[in-house]
């Protein structure tokens, strides 16, 4: 007989099979995917489950590795309220470290550098930390101090860390780099103050001898003493390149010199003046006991062309070329493939140039160049512009303008002038006053009655450029001042200057701030006072020429040391010497100001 309950029991499965069978797909259970960000988040939830029941350095892990988690989410508001929430007082100083930096990084992030070293500020000093993590929690602190603009805080915050590495090289040119942005009267306060360590204080010294040591000669002299007291300083041991290559160097030995200028022609009488210059310092070295070079006068009317100076060259076996002035020859020359031996021109020309080939001259652009960044250093960021319609004044005008949009400012207007002209309404023009009195024409001949008015200069400029002669110049200020504009101070260049005092002319000039040349502003040198006893011409224009002569002169032996360090200067009668874009002599001029009629001299705003 059948078990009626085993029939009903497979019956039922029989059943359940078959209804498993006729289930369509869709109603099957399905497993659960997740993104990968759902992945994240089901950690960091798990991590910081996790926390609340571990112990307290574990669970500061846990909810330190959440955290960072957050912040590559980019959450990290999310990520500060859970560091915060961690007491750091009895953890590892390893740890401690990790929440720091991970809640510094992101003040920084947020470009809030003070909120960042009050962070780092967590971390005592009494815990000293591992190299590796000193070394981040400086570099931290120096990138706040950055975003600051304290170079001072973030000077010391490197020099701390460079004592913890090894290979300091890439640190050492940062220290450099932030040693040169600190004014000369800041780092001659840090080498007074003996309050830095022995680190801070051998560079600050560095810094500040070679520094106020404009000259390349004192330079090594300098140099040589901290050398004496600092032997085992960080940067003597490995020091920047600037410093490096002036201690590899060694100045040029005298050999044979060719003096290639015209002995006849339209550039003669400046070439003798220029050649009168260079022979001068050329005996005060000789005098001196310094070793001089053996010289060849080479006349550039007849030796003409590169191909024929190349021939020259080899012929007389010559290690130096000084010329030529004629600024056709120049660009010729510059334009050849290779020169056998070093050139210093005497004139500048535009364009690549070959290897060891050196312009020196009295470029106007130099001084346009100046009086945009001494209008620039002063807080100016509008400017008008007024220069003559000659070939120089555009060339001056185009490089003032571009060298201050260069810096960020901009040209509000310009106008030039025909020299000797009638300069009212070119002034008028450039003020817009005439606007105001035309504006109270109309006025007056609507209402058929006098208008009373005042003439309004623009209010959207805050300096003006000058480049005038002399005789111009005494007309355009005090035009300015009839205009209203007796307040908008006056940048100027060289021109405006005949050379020698004079109140009485040049009293209507009072506030002009103008560029000149050493030779003209400075006190005079024995080699100027010298050659005056037998020129009558060395304090007008045409004497600038043989400031140029001697500066050739005295600059031919240093020309691998500026070519090695870009720090490196001469204190020249033409300025401060440098050498930019591999080949140019640039030239830092000294500033003076108009003050009842005479110049007088103004402290730089670059240092």
């Amino acid at each position: 007989m059948t078990n009626p309950l085993r029939l009903s029991l497979a019956a039922a499965l029989t059943a359940a099979l078959l209804a498993g069978c006729s289930t369509p797909s869709f109603m099957r259970p399905a497993p659960v995917a997740t993104t990968k960000a759902e992945q994240q988040q089901n950690k960091i939830a798990d991590l910081l489950d996790e926390a609340t029941r571990a112990q307290p350095i574990r669970a500061a892990e846990l909810r330190t590795e959440a955290a960072r988690l957050l912040i590559q989410q980019n959450r990290r508001d999310e990520a500060i309220r859970i560091l915060e929430r961690i007491d750091t007082a009895s953890l590892p100083p390893i740890l401690r470290f990790d929440i720091a930096k991970l809640k510094a990084g992101t003040a920084l992030e947020q470009q809030d550098s003070q909120q960042a070293l009050a962070y780092l500020a967590e971390m005592p000093s009494s815990e000293p930390l591992p190299t590796a993590q000193a070394i981040e929690l400086g570099e931290l602190r120096a990138r706040a101090y950055q975003q600051q603009h304290d170079t001072l805080g973030e000077l010391r915050e490197l020099i701390q860390v460079s004592q913890l590495q090894q290979d300091r090289q890439a640190l050492h040119e940062r220290i450099w780099a932030l040693l040169n942005d600190i004014p000369t009267p800041g780092l001659a306060e840090l080498v007074r103050d003996h309050r830095g360590s022995y680190y801070e204080q051998g560079w600050y010294e560095l810094a500040y001898d070679l520094r106020t040591s404009t000259d390349l000669a004192q330079q090594y002299n300098a140099l040589n003493d901290w050398q004496l007291l600092w032997q085992s300083h960080p940067a003597m041991l490995q020091p920047p390149a600037a410093v490096s290559a002036l201690l590899s160097s060694s100045l040029a030995p005298a050999g044979r010199i060719g003096l290639l200028l015209p002995q006849s022609g339209p550039l003669a009488r400046a070439a003798g003046a220029i050649s009168d210059g260079f022979m001068a310092a050329y005996f005060e070295a000789q005098r001196d006991g310094m070793p001089v070079p053996e010289l060849q006068l080479l006349d550039s009317t007849l030796i003409n062309t590169p191909e024929q100076l190349i021939d020259v060259t080899r012929t007389m076996q010559l290690d130096m070329i000084i010329g030529p002035l004629d600024k056709d020859f120049v660009t010729a020359i510059a334009r050849s493939p290779s020169l056998p031996v070093p050139v210093m021109a005497l004139n500048n020309t535009d364009g690549l140039t070959p290897r060891h080939f050196y312009q020196l001259g009295l470029a106007a652009e130099d001084e346009a160049k100046a009086a945009a960044l001494r209008a620039w250093q002063d807080g100016r960021r509008n400017m008008l512009m007024m220069i003559p319609e000659t070939e120089w004044g555009t060339r001056v005008g185009q490089a003032f303008l571009r060298q201050f949009e260069y810096l960020g400012g901009h040209i509000v207007g310009a106008v030039s002038f025909a020299e000797q002209s009638d300069l009212a309404p070119k002034v008028a023009a450039l003020l817009n006053t005439d606007s105001s009195a035309a504006r109270a024409e109309r006025v007056q001949q609507v209402i058929g009655n006098n208008v009373e008015f005042e003439k309004q200069p623009r209010g959207d400029a805050d300096g003006l450029f000058l480049s005038a002669m002399p005789v111009d110049a005494r007309q355009i200020k005090p035009l300015l001042d009839y205009n209203y504009a007796q307040d908008l101070p006056v940048y100027a260049t060289s021109h405006i200057y005949s050379g020698s005092p004079n109140s009485i002319s040049d009293i209507d000039l009072n506030n002009v701030q103008f560029c000149d040349l050493p030779w003209v502003l400075g006190p005079p040198s024995t080699l100027k006072l010298s050659l005056s006893q037998e020129r009558d011409d060395t304090d007008t224009r045409f004497g600038r020429l043989y400031a140029l002569g001697v500066d050739a002169y005295r600059l031919h032996p240093y020309l691998d040391q500026l070519e090695a360090s870009p720090m490196a200067r001469i204190s020249g009668e033409t300025g401060e010497l440098y050498l930019e874009d591999g080949s140019r002599i640039g030239r830092e001029l000294p500033w003076a100001q108009f003050r009842n009629g005479v110049p007088q001299l103004l402290s730089p705003t670059s240092y």
